[in-house]
């Protein structure tokens, strides 16, 4: 008996074990391995005998095989007329990132709606948690780039200040040009 003294090393599959892994094998490869040898092991141990022997154990969720390299751009040599704006009107800058933000939280709405259509039908126990994560970061970079909730904030003050039989003297704060107020039968 050769090895750490563990289940492994007792049926004399330590070393095949220790090969597989520095070959590449995921854990989950390994324990079936493992298995079909006769040897029916838990990760914990697997992760215990590979300690021993001072090997790494390999993340289930990583690919061997897929190396990401940095991305690198040279700011100097962006060519903005792909983009819908013009270079020299900042608003024209900010209404794009706005429009770009919009799209990335709509995007990200309909994978949160089909996650919970996963779990209504049936097809998933849960919506996975990172789902509601990514919709709130979505829903805040929206926010931050458009005031959204300075405005509905502010547009709610106004309603109830007209609804008391006040007005509103102070042009600035009326809504933008472009928002359209709500008639009295809207607010009623």
């Amino acid at each position: 008996m050769i090895g750490c003294g563990c289940k492994i090393c007792k049926a004399d599959l330590g070393e095949f074990t220790n090969e597989l892994i520095l070959s590449g094998e995921s854990p989950k490869s390994v324990l079936a391995e493992l298995e079909k040898e006769g040897l029916t092991v838990s990760k914990k141990l697997l992760k215990k005998h590979l300690a021993a022997f001072e090997i790494d154990y390999p993340h289930e969720n990583s690919n061997s095989d897929q190396i990401c390299e940095p991305v690198t751009i040279e700011l100097n040599d962006i060519d903005f007329s792909q983009y819908d704006f013009d270079i020299n009107q900042v608003e024209s800058i900010i209404a794009y990132l706005q429009k770009l933000n919009l799209k990335v939280y709509l995007n990200q709405l309909q994978i949160t709606l089909q996650a919970q259509q996963n779990v209504i039908d049936g097809k998933a126990p849960g919506v996975p948690s990172e789902v509601f994560k990514n919709l709130a970061i979505a829903c805040e970079i929206l926010e931050k780039s458009t005031g959204m909730r300075v405005m509905v904030n502010q547009q709610q003050a106004i309603k109830t200040v007209e609804a008391m039989g006040l007005t509103i003297q102070n042009q600035a704060l009326l809504p933008p040009k472009n928002v359209q107020a709500n008639s009295d039968t809207e607010t009623n």
